[in-house]
């Protein structure tokens, strides 16, 4: 507890940023959610850190200002002035300052819940901290590629001379805050991850709520069912799992015994044997079939801690729903409205960038959205096409350095059995369904559905459209015909789980009457929430212990690999700029290309299938190791000298990982043509002298 004490100061730091950047888009934050009871306070941070990166984005990429803390700084400035124009050249001041009062015993509960969730989750980054594992290496360069990066697109640390072909925003948000925060991104890199998870908890919260406020005629009277909605759907989205556990226990628990044992010590056995990345494997995995697939949800995002576009985007999405349900309170007729498609676009356009699916997911619930809402087909048709243009307007800037790497559609010829979906999908729709139901109902003694009752309708058809999608079509991607249906059934079923669960709370409220489904729902929810205690406690780095260790990211580097350490820390501490560097190549999800990584420079090439799928091949990735492993192993100077220069490098590494890659490495030659500019132990970083 101590060390998490003398942590709690970062915790405290970064959390005084983004307050700070919230603080200035409150006047925007209120005029878009002036119908929330709490103004969309919590929506303040998303919007701030995002279009703050976005103005950032766009006028780096077209080099108007660097990504430098001085630009940022400007462009927080300029913000500030708007502000000042806005509430008293505008004489907006007397409205601004009574909407803050009234509705700041909300906006305090929210920070407060927002810091709490943030400490929580920073608490639990500290039992595992390495920045090790999975896809770590790949995401923590990203964001150290863009803090050294002058002007954007940021450069591929694994791809020298390119800049990344990826969907990156996500990471360049977090970049920026690392940035003017000024902390080590060691550090910054597990308080993003403990970022994301507090603004998914409480931005479920605000919209939830208000999902309920607006159905009990905004009441606030109701607070306590207004208080527990927006509690049980951030619940479900930010912590809660599926039935997978429940399911797997009981079959244990059955072959153990021959039959459903239902004693303490019987469970407690079943229980001790579940893994619980087996919730997010199991279609073609249990059995093993060749069929494999991956149906992720939040929470393991939290838990293991890869800084992916897909977990980034959860907040920019809530947010993207909150401002079209404010907008559906407040327009009495829909009509073709500048600030309904240019908003829209704009939220898409950022959404793309971070998670590219999400522009087809989010799209389609902006149209069904909208559908229900008006019930005029070509109205729908004519908004749709108008926010596609602005989405594609707001994006340039992105896709002009951007390469698409879907490689077309095809039809599936294997299905998951019905029995795993409802392991994964059951729960919610037990939930859901009911919901269905009790709507038809309403719409048969034709009684009016409320804006509420709409919105957690589409919700609803959306999520049940997109489990079903996989199960007739997927994106044929490079993955190997085993996971054909993974990515595709990965992305689209991540997104059911966030509608589903966003539903939770707001269904539970308009179907309460019911006594029987009030039980059911309270025995669905603790199913659900079973899952945190085998994830959270069985999730392990290079600790062999489950206690607090801190929130650097890179202490477990001095047992394993004190020698690239120690390179790392002399280039994050001497070398200035971006130049590139050659150091072995490795394969996907190892732990090569450290330094690379670590530092933000480039390597010639670094994880070889992540290049493959990013440049759509292998033959200029697989050239370039070709090349590398020249580099290291020729004995001609002059050939050698070529190839660095080809690829403009300044450092060369030659550590163990370069000559366990490389056993035929000759390090003579590069005396020839460079010098060595720091040592540790038999770990040499070259510098070419010319």
């Amino acid at each position: 507890m101590t060390l998490f004490l003398a942590d709690f100061k970062f915790i405290a730091f970064w959390w005084l940023f983004i307050l700070g950047f919230s603080l200035l888009f409150l006047p925007l934050t209120f005029t878009l959610f002036h119908k929330f009871f709490d103004r969309g306070y919590i929506f303040a941070k998303i919007l701030s850190l995002t279009l703050v990166t976005y103005i950032i984005f766009c006028l780096s990429v077209i080099r108007l200002l660097p990504f430098t803390s001085l630009s940022i700084l400007f462009v927080l400035l300029v913000i500030l002035l708007a502000d000042l124009y806005y509430l008293f050249g505008q004489n907006k001041w007397s409205l601004f300052k009574k909407t803050f009062l009234s509705s700041f015993k909300f906006f305090l509960f929210e920070e407060i819940l927002f810091l709490v969730v943030f400490a929580i989750w920073s608490y639990v980054r500290g039992h595992t901290p390495d920045i090790d594992g999975l896809e770590k290496y790949m995401d923590w360069g990203f964001i150290n590629s863009a803090l050294r990066t002058t002007f954007l697109p940021p450069a591929d640390m694994w791809y020298a001379g390119s800049p990344i072909n990826y969907y990156y925003f996500g990471h360049l948000i977090f970049a920026l805050l690392t940035k003017v925060s000024g902390l080590p991104s060691a550090i910054t890199y597990n308080l993003s991850i403990a970022t994301v998870c507090a603004l998914t908890f409480v931005s479920t919260f605000s919209l939830s709520a208000n999902l309920v406020f607006h159905y009990l005629k905004s009441n606030i009277h109701h607070l306590k069912s207004i208080i527990l909605a927006g509690l049980i759907s951030a619940l479900l989205l930010t912590f809660g799992g599926n039935l997978h556990p429940l399911y797997k226990i009981i079959r244990t628990d059955i072959q153990n015994n021959g039959y459903l044992d239902l004693s303490i010590k019987a469970i407690k056995l079943a229980a001790s044997t579940y893994w619980y990345p087996d919730a997010t494997r199991f279609i073609g995995f249990d059995p093993d079939v060749n069929n494999k697939t991956i149906h992720e949800f939040p929470l393991y995002s939290f838990v293991v801690s890869d800084l992916h576009g897909h977990m980034n985007d959860i907040p920019l999405i809530l947010c993207f729903l909150a401002f079209l349900f404010s907008y559906s309170l407040s327009a009495r007729k829909l009509k073709i409205d500048p600030l309904l498609f240019l908003p829209a676009g704009l939220f898409l356009s950022i959404a793309y960038m971070t998670n590219a699916w999400d522009i087809f997911v989010y799209g389609l619930f902006f149209g069904l959205f909208l559908l229900f809402f008006c019930k005029n087909f070509w109205l729908t048709i004519k908004l749709g096409l108008l926010t596609i243009l602005f989405w594609y307007l707001f994006t340039l800037p992105y896709s002009l350095n951007f390469i698409p790497m879907a490689e077309g559609l095809k039809l599936v010829d294997a299905r998951s059995a019905f029995y795993q979906l409802l392991v994964l999908y059951g729960g919610f729709w037990l939930i859901s369904l009911p919901f269905l139901v009790y709507l038809a109902y309403l719409f048969y003694k034709k009684t009016k559905l409320t804006q509420s009752d709409i919105f957690v309708l589409s919700l609803v058809v959306l999520a049940i459209i997109l489990v079903i999608i996989p199960e007739l079509i997927y994106i044929k991607d490079i993955y190997i015909t085993e996971h054909r249906r993974a990515n595709t059934m990965f992305k689209l079923v991540y997104q059911a789980f966030i509608m589903y669960s966003l539903s939770g709370g707001y269904i539970l409220i308009r179907l309460q009457k019911f006594f029987i489904y009030r039980l059911l729902f309270l025995l669905v929810l603790m199913a659900h929430l079973i899952y945190p205690y085998f994830a959270i406690k069985s999730y392990r780095d290079s600790h062999s212990e489950f206690k607090y260790w801190g929130l650097r990211g890179t202490d477990y580097l001095q047992e394993q690999f004190p020698d690239n350490l120690a390179v790392i820390n002399w280039i994050n501490t001497n070398v200035t700029g971006q130049p590139h560097l050659v150091e072995a190549v490795g394969d996907s999800y190892t732990k090569f290309n450290q330094v690379s990584s670590a530092t933000g420079l480039p390597t010639v090439v670094g994880w070889l299938v992540h290049e493959w799928l990013w440049r759509g091949g292998y033959d200029g990735p697989g050239s370039r190791s070709t090349e590398v492993a020249t580099i290291y192993e020729s004995t001609d100077p002059v050939k050698v000298k070529d190839l660095l220069f080809k690829y403009s490098v300044k450092y060369i590494l030659v550590g163990d990982q370069e000559r366990e890659k490389y056993p035929k490495l000759s390090e003579e030659k590069f005396s020839s043509f460079s010098r060595v500019i720091f040592q540790s132990n038999d770990t040499r970083l070259w510098q070419l002298t010319n």
